[in-house]
This record gives structure tokens, C-alpha cells and sequence, in this order.
């Protein structure tokens, strides 16, 4: 299995996160899955523009020319996206967020319905399954975490895919290992299908049709 760790730790002093995500890395690879990490802050990466290039210009490429074309590819090739990020104000950081905005070049403009809700149609047939460690704040509570995870569900849905797990860095990286090879062999993380419209569809027409 192919599986990509986004590290998106914004600071070169936060060495602690960087090390967890190296013992996980390491010990992933040693029960014969082939795991590399991406670390965003080395990587020249802007912000999404909002101009929709992606969609009806040049559909599925950016049009920003950085690293973030290195990243489509990475991850729409993946079995399992791990998004990595310490904790700031309760969010994951906003390296990390930033290039999960970036993402929508992966989905098409057109939009169906998958289990009741409106979402973005599938650009490939394969979506990699979809995993999340945070560090935590000194003040970090229970109720900051139920929200964090909440809102990558919601992400993870919008990706066409479904939160495997949520852990934290308090974990020790031999059980982060087990719980990641355990939700895998589980199959927790189940394509959606796509449920058959009984009323009107919205649609979102652009020129393209690719």
C-alpha cells in the first residue's frame, strides 16, 4: 500500500512533531507498506486564488505554477492520505489548510448526490483513503478535538472518501502504527456511492467537459 504523510508542522523548531512523524514513518515501513513524507514548509506553495482554472481552463491542473502540481500527484496515486499538523488555536495549521483547499482541481465542477448531500462528482475513479495526526496545545481539551475531527469528516467527505482515523501525537507511535493497520484491514474506509436522484439534480456547467 502506497501511503503519503502531508507533514504540514509550519515551524523548523517544533522538532518534537517532526520526530513522532519519523518514528511513524518508520514503523509503517517495517509491515511492508512503502510510506513517504511530504513536508510542506520546504515546499514553494501558494495560496488558492479562487479563479477556477482548474475547472473550466485547464481541467484538473492548477493554474498556479508551484509544487502543489507534485502534490496532486502524490496523492491521487496514494492508498491513504495521512493529514499531519500541530494544533494552533484548535485548527490544524494554516500550511496545512491551504493545500487542502488546493485540492479541488481533483473533483469536478459538477455536482451529484452521495448519501443525501450535494457533493463535487469524481474526477478519477480512485480516492485514497484518509487519516489525520495532530499534536496537541497545552490547553487542548476534548471538546477542541471532537471539532477538529469533525471538520476533517466533513473534509473527508468532500474528498470523496471518509475519515479513517484521528489520532493524536500523545499516542505512542507503536499503537498509532496498530491503529492505522487495524482501520486499513477493516476497511472503515468504504467509497461512497452514489445514490440515484429521485428529485431535480442541481448541475454546475462550465465550458469544459473533461
Amino acid at each position: 500500500m502506497k501511503i503519503i504523510v502531508i507533514n504540514g508542522n509550519p515551524v523548523n523548531q517544533n522538532t518534537a512533531f517532526d520526530d513522532y512523524l519519523a518514528g511513524y514513518q518508520k514503523r509503517l515501513s517495517n509491515t511492508g507498506h512503502t510510506v513517504s513524507i511530504i513536508t510542506l514548509r520546504d515546499m514553494k506553495l501558494g495560496f488558492c486564488k479562487g479563479c477556477f482554472h482548474c475547472w473550466h481552463t485547464t481541467p484538473g491542473i492548477c493554474s498556479i505554477d508551484d509544487d502543489i502540481k507534485y502534490i496532486h500527484k502524490e496523492v491521487i496515486s496514494a492508498d491513504l492520505v495521512i493529514w499531519a499538523s500541530p494544533l494552533s488555536k484548535g485548527f490544524l495549521s494554516s500550511l496545512l489548510k491551504k493545500v487542502q483547499e488546493r485540492m479541488i482541481p481533483l473533483l469536478h465542477p459538477y455536482i451529484e448526490i452521495v448519501s443525501g448531500e450535494i457533493h463535487h462528482r469524481k474526477r478519477y475513479q480512485h480516492y485514497p483513503a484518509y487519516g489525520v495526526i495532530v499534536g496537541k496545545e497545552d490547553n487542548t481539551d476534548n471538546e477542541d478535538l471532537m471539532i477538529a475531527r469533525m471538520i476533517q469528516e466533513r473534509y473527508a467527505l468532500n474528498f470523496r472518501s471518509k475519515l479513517n482515523f484521528f489520532l493524536t501525537t500523545e499516542i505512542p507511535v507503536y499503537d498509532a502504527v496498530n491503529e492505522t493497520i487495524s482501520s486499513i484491514r477493516s476497511e472503515k474506509v468504504r467509497k461512497l456511492e452514489i445514490e440515484p436522484a429521485t428529485e431535480s439534480v442541481l448541475a454546475l456547467y462550465t465550458s469544459s467537459l473533461n
